[in-house]
């Protein structure tokens, strides 16, 4: 209810205090980015849930201990942009080297593959579907987003690139529209 109010009184305001085409372009700019970051923070818990299962589904195939803990841990951590993964696999691997070394070096190698798979196949198709991105410019978005401002930039990458994607969409059909209307008119 709270929530309805203050985007209530945000749309009131901008209807008030600026002209009516620019306050419709922001209203519809800040309409896109709430869809589009719901959709990314969707999706990248749609790719972790993946990611976990799979860990947890290859780990008991191969016959790993612990699990459903570290399944757990590695999609809680992938959560976390470009470290998490090395951190769940760090994490998992300590606690298999207590049972068997040979085991944690093949959880390593497992994990590692796994990982491959899901930042080359997996999380672009789901995060890029879910916020309406192709494949490839996701991956780009994220390392463009990581080498201009680390972490922080790769959080907000992806996102930010689908609401640009978006706009020029949008504008892209307007103006092919005015050029077949200017077209026509000759």
């Amino acid at each position: 209810v709270c929530k309805e109010k203050l985007g209530n009184l945000a749309e009131r305001t901008l209807y008030a205090f600026l002209p009516r085409d620019i306050a419709e372009t922001v209203h519809d700019v800040s309409k896109l980015s709430y869809t589009t970051f719901y959709n990314f923070i969707t999706g990248q818990l749609t790719e972790a849930v993946i990611l976990g299962t799979l860990c947890y589904l290859g780990m008991k195939l191969f016959g790993f201990p612990y699990a459903t803990a570290i399944g757990m841990l590695v999609g809680i951590t992938a959560l976390i942009p470009i470290v998490g993964a090395f951190i769940g696999t760090a994490i998992g691997a300590f606690l298999i080297v207590m049972v068997s070394p040979l085991k944690a070096l093949l959880f390593i190698v497992y994990l590692l593959v796994l990982q491959q798979i899901e930042g080359n196949l997996i999380y672009p198709k789901v995060v890029g579907k879910s916020v309406g991105l192709p494949g490839v410019l996701v991956i780009t978005a994220v390392l463009v987003g990581g080498r201009i401002g680390g972490i922080a930039a790769v959080l907000l990458s992806v996102p930010v690139c689908s609401i640009l994607y978006s706009l020029f969409k949008t504008q892209l059909s307007r103006r092919e529209k005015k050029n077949i209307d200017n077209d026509n008119q000759l």
